[in-house]
Order: C-alpha cells, then sequence, then structure tokens
C-alpha cells in the first residue's frame, strides 16, 4: 500500500502502472502527425480499456473456482487479479475497433510506444516488488550466493530466501530502455514503419519470458509449463517475427501502412500481469 486517502486505498503497484499508461498516452499525443494528436491518443485509450478488460477476463477465467461463488468480484478491479497474457489481445481487439472506425494505420503507433513499452515493463517490476508479486522460488542456503539472494514475502506474507526475480525484472527492463533509446537514436530511423515498436515489445517479451522461469508464485500449467512462460513465449514469437517482416519487406512496409490503410500489427501492445505479474 501506498497511501490511504479517505475510503481510497492507493496501491504501488497502481499508482506505478497508472503513470505508465498516462505516459503512454502522452508519447502517442505529441508523436502524433500535425492535427492527429487526439486521434491517437483516443487509439491509446481504446487500446488501453480494452487491455485491463483482456487481462481481468483472463485472470477470472483462471480463478474461477473464486469468481463463480463470488461473481459480484469479477467486476471489482480496484481490488486488484490482472493477467498481463490477456492484455495484448485485449489491446489489440480494442485498437482494432478503433481503426476499423477511423481508419488509421497502427504500425507508427506501435513504433510511438517503443519506449513506454520498456518504462511500462520497468514500473510493472518495480509495482510487484513493493507489492510482492511475481516474485522467485525458494532457494536453500548455500544454493546461490548470499549477495543474490532476496528476502521477499509470498502471496501469504511469508518471507524467505528467494530467487531475484523481481530485482532482475528491473535491471532488465533498464538494459531494455537503454536498448531502445540507443536503437531510436541509430539505426531505427532508417526501419520501416512498425519494425521500431515490434523490436522494443520483443525486448520486454524475452525478459518476461526468461524470468518467468524463476518465478515461485502458483499458475496454472499448460503442457506443463507456467501459462505467464507459454504467453510471454507466444509474445516473443509474434514480436520478433513481426519485426523481422517488417525489416525484410523493407519501403514496402512504410507504403501498406499509411493512414486509412487500418493493417494490424502482428504483437500488440500491453501493460503488465496482475496485481501480482508484470
Amino acid at each position: 500500500m501506498l497511501a490511504q486517502v479517505g475510503p481510497f486505498t492507493l496501491y504501488t503497484y497502481t499508482i506505478l502502472i497508472d503513470a505508465g499508461v498516462a505516459i503512454a498516452l502522452l508519447a502517442l499525443y505529441f508523436q502524433a502527425p500535425a492535427g492527429k494528436g487526439w486521434r491517437w491518443a483516443d487509439l491509446g485509450l481504446a487500446a488501453t480499456v480494452g487491455g485491463f478488460i483482456g487481462a481481468r477476463l483472463l485472470y477470472v477465467s483462471l480463478n474461477t473456482d473464486y469468481y463463480l461463488p463470488h461473481i459480484d468480484e469479477v467486476v471489482q478491479v480496484w481490488q486488484g487479479g490482472l493477467s498481463w497474457l490477456g492484455a495484448p489481445a485485449g489491446a489489440l481487439v480494442g485498437a482494432w475497433l478503433y481503426t476499423r472506425r477511423r481508419r488509421e494505420a497502427l504500425w507508427p503507433l506501435l513504433d510511438a510506444l517503443a519506449l513506454p513499452f520498456g518504462l511500462l515493463s520497468l514500473l510493472a517490476w518495480s509495482g510487484c516488488l513493493a507489492a510482492g508479486c511475481a516474485y522467485g522460488y525458494a532457494v536453500t542456503p548455500g544454493q546461490l550466493p548470499a549477495w543474490f539472494v532476496s528476502q521477499a514475502p509470498d502471496i501469504f506474507g511469508l518471507v524467505m530466501p528467494r530467487f531475484p526475480t523481481q530485482a532482475l525484472g528491473i535491471a532488465w527492463s533498464l538494459l531494455t530502455l537503454s536498448a531502445i533509446w540507443a536503437t531510436r537514436r541509430g539505426s531505427a530511423p532508417r526501419w520501416p514503419v512498425g519494425a521500431f515498436g515490434a523490436y522494443a515489445l520483443s525486448l520486454v517479451a524475452l525478459g518476461v519470458f526468461g524470468l518467468s522461469l524463476t518465478r515461485g508464485d502458483p499458475a496454472p500449467l499448460i503442457g506443463g509449463y507456467r501459462i505467464d512462460v507459454v504467453g510471454s513465449a507466444l509474445v516473443l514469437v509474434a514480436a520478433t517475427g513481426a519485426w523481422l517482416l517488417r525489416l525484410r519487406r523493407g519501403p514496402a512496409a512504410a507504403a501498406s501502412a499509411e493512414p486509412g490503410s487500418p493493417e494490424l500489427p502482428a504483437a500488440s501492445t500491453a501493460p503488465a500481469d496482475s496485481v501480482t505479474n508484470p
């Protein structure tokens, strides 16, 4: 908890994610072509709403044992419970519905969100470190160097030595931001439209995929693997594939993304896994 304001409780994780979304919307507004600032911001809002709905629906569907007898709590998102795996799909649907109405291309917006992708990753992992979510697996004395071990609580508040998943998530996000910034000032201006945004999203997904293998919080399994491992792998493959495809298509990709051609990217935008997952 960050603060108590009258009857309202402000949670660190929620405040950080909200700040990241606000920065992303501002980035869209100020990077939009002349006269399209509000239209780009509106598209960002549509993707944000879709992302939150998708994240909530997936979280509820994965926890039906709890929500079926507490159906009234499905809409009580302020209590927490978002799965980041549902956010990309929901964000894509929201953005697609908007572009269908406004006939606006999505690839240029993906490029505008490159830096916000890295920032959202940093804020999500920082929020989880503060909130005690997405924690690492428990380690025994001597299993890892003492300086590398994190004393972190689980969902029940039990503090014990753990793999420093959250701290490494913050470190990876800082490296991702540095790489995105360097690429933006280097080769990105010569890339086809959409390639830069897909590249940034692939870096974020790579970190989530690798660190999901070290997490100790409970999660449903698919084929013996955590659902966040499977989901982040799919986002990683989609974003990397989109990046390489845009690079391969070269100038033709830029032409196909002119306004009025509502082309959808292979990977979509989205913030964070649950109160619990980045």
